[in-house]
């Protein structure tokens, strides 16, 4: 029985020594694939999505405070806390229509999905998607958020998506405006809480600023 099996024993080392011997040649190639794909799980894994809640805005809120009161110079918040503070930062009109509100951090800009209420959306925006809109649509919208005034933001939405349809960037505008009920606005205005003077984005969090000490 060994004599017969001793063929394929011999035939398993051979193969395993040309594996070995592949394996030294290619040692270089293997290691830069092998990072490659360590950096772009690593890449993927910090790109988190956050939903708003009462606990994360009551967590943001407190981080917030210790830039007034404990005269941090500056605090991250995680992706669920900057969803809360941007929800309950929105225009009450425009939030009143987003349902399923989730935020998620890129750098330096913020992605935002919801579904929203297409009551208002203008026909132009959405072209022939029009006749087929339902009563609620999931959207994306992506822009960047800046402190303008002190208690005050905009958030400059460069891109929007209604279902998987991009809408064209000269029409972005009129939409926001026909979604806020305002004329003339082409960014979306944002409460900043007191204290905050500029904000950084970044896919693992968010950096706030506190206002310079004199």
């Amino acid at each position: 029985m060994g004599c017969l099996t001793a063929p394929f024993k011999l035939l398993g080392c051979l193969g395993l020594v040309a594996l070995l011997a592949l394996g030294w040649l290619y040692r270089d190639r293997l290691v830069r694939e092998g990072r490659r794909l360590l950096d772009r799980e690593a890449t993927t894994a910090v790109v988190a999505t956050g939903r708003p809640g009462i606990r994360a805005l009551k967590s943001a809120r407190s981080k917030v405070d210790s830039l007034n009161g404990w005269r941090a110079d500056s605090v991250v918040l995680t992706p669920a806390e900057v969803a809360s503070l941007v929800g309950s930062g929105l225009d009450g009109a425009l939030r009143k229509q987003l349902d399923s509100l989730q935020v998620r951090l890129l750098d330096g800009e913020f992605a935002l999905m919801a579904r929203l209420r297409t009551a208002r959306l203008p026909q132009e925006a959405v072209g022939p998607l029009a006749v087929a809109l339902r009563e609620t649509e999931p959207i994306e919208a992506v822009g960047t958020l800046r402190v303008v005034e002190p208690g005050r933001g905009e958030w400059r939405v460069r891109s929007f998506r209604i279902r998987d349809l991009p809408v064209p960037a000269d029409l972005v505008p009129g939409l926001i405006a026909r979604a806020l009920g305002r004329p003339r606005r082409e960014a979306v205005p944002v409460a900043v809480p007191a204290g905050v003077a500029e904000i950084r984005i970044r896919p693992t969090g968010a950096t706030l600023y506190g206002v310079p000490r004199e």
